[in-house]
């Protein structure tokens, strides 16, 4: 069968989601304050807090985060309008998006979900590191390491059984998940990842991080940096010690680099001791966040 010709399974199985209502929402409310601060930056603070409130989900996470370490100031945040101005503007619209991330699936998955989530979480942090050290866009950055596994949740909801013969067949071995998963599905969860990104109708940078993080080198010229950034980010988020839940780096990988990462660090000629130290950084600002 020609490529022309071949089914697009990604986006077929993306299809049935729907079709079951199994496929994650993106907010109206989130959405709607995308549209507004792409349509006007300097969007006043009172039509933000407006656009927020219309998500309990939103609010409670927000006010949960501005009484965190890394916000709180002193005395206890239970407005909405504070949060969000201390918070900060940029800072807000990652943490909504984290926020609903860690809200968006109804079915528990055959995997910890606690180290998937941790795992994303910390992966978006670095990120976010890595972009300002690199200067690249630290937003799309955060939203890519962030996004770059949602296909795994889409899988392992279109079917629970053949994801746990995934989780088999990779033997703990995150270089063996992709193989795994096309065997058993067809196609693998960046495609997914990348495949709902689209619908929702994230950047380009986003979406092609996301869609060649586990091969950056494939990816056109033009979206090479963000697609390894991605993978720099998963990758930092294993050598910290954090497996996500289905695979781990093998154990003589943090010793011994693999030549892929080095691969990845040459790309932006930065030494692994920097590499670390970003990691570093990005789990201690995790820390402050309470996660």
């Amino acid at each position: 069968m020609s490529e022309s010709t071949k089914p697009n399974i990604s986006k077929e199985i993306m299809q049935r989601l729907k079709s079951l209502d199994d496929l994650p929402h993106f907010p109206d409310a989130l959405m709607r304050l995308e549209q507004a601060l792409t349509e006007n930056e300097d969007l006043p603070m009172q039509d933000i807090t407006q656009l927020v409130a219309q998500d309990p989900r939103l609010v409670a996470g927000l006010i949960e985060m501005a009484n965190s370490a890394k916000y709180m100031s002193g005395s206890k945040v239970t407005d909405l309008s504070d949060a969000v101005t201390m918070i900060g503007l940029k800072e807000m619209r990652l943490m909504a998006h984290l926020i609903n991330y860690q809200t968006s699936f109804k079915r528990k998955p055959p995997f910890s979900d606690t180290h998937f989530l941790k795992h994303a979480f910390l992966s978006a942090l670095i990120a976010q590191k890595l972009a300002q050290y690199l200067k690249l866009d630290a937003g799309e950055a955060f939203l890519a390491g962030l996004m770059r596994d949602i296909g795994v949740y889409l899988l392992a909801t279109e079917d629970r059984d053949k994801y746990l013969e995934v989780i088999k067949e990779t033997d703990f071995d995150i270089s063996k998940l992709p193989q795994a998963e096309n065997k058993m599905f067809g196609t693998y969860h960046a495609l997914m990842s990348a495949r709902l990104l689209q619908e929702w109708t994230f950047p380009n940078e986003v979406l092609m991080g996301v869609a060649f993080h586990h091969n950056p080198e494939k990816a056109d010229p033009r979206f090479q940096p963000f697609a390894y950034l991605t993978f720099l980010a998963e990758h930092a988020v294993f050598r910290l010690g954090f497996d996500n839940g289905i695979a781990d780096i093998l154990e003589g990988d943090i010793e011994n680099p693999p030549a892929k990462l080095i691969e990845a660090l040459a790309f932006f000629d930065m030494s692994i001791e920097t590499y670390d130290e970003i990691s570093q950084l990005g789990l201690a600002e995790a820390d402050k966040m309470g996660m």
